[in-house]
């Protein structure tokens, strides 16, 4: 009876101790995990402000325009409409006018 008691405490200490390796493996990953969704957010917040900073540099260019009649408003609409990327005099098949 001895003998079963004994391998039967130490088949749970060694399932024991390769639980805790592997907690301490999971805990590391998470860390690690964290610590990268860290980086992510930072970076994202710096992208939110470049695209703030950048709307508000819009919004100023349109003003400019529309104050010195280099544009009207159709004109500014047009060229909010305008496919992202498409530059000035470029068509849509990406040959120039």
């Amino acid at each position: 009876m001895v003998p079963l008691l004994a391998l039967a405490l130490a088949s749970l200490s060694v399932a024991a101790l390769l639980l805790a390796r592997r907690v301490r493996v999971l805990l590391g990953e998470v860390a690690d995990l964290s610590a990268r969704v860290d980086g992510l957010a930072t970076r994202l917040a710096a992208a939110e402000d470049g695209v703030a900073f950048a709307a508000e540099r819009a919004e100023v260019a349109e003003t400019v325009l529309l104050e010195k009649g280099l544009a009207d408003e159709e004109d500014l609409e047009a060229a909010r409409s305008r496919p992202e990327g498409a530059a000035a005099g470029e068509r849509h098949d990406g040959e120039l006018n």
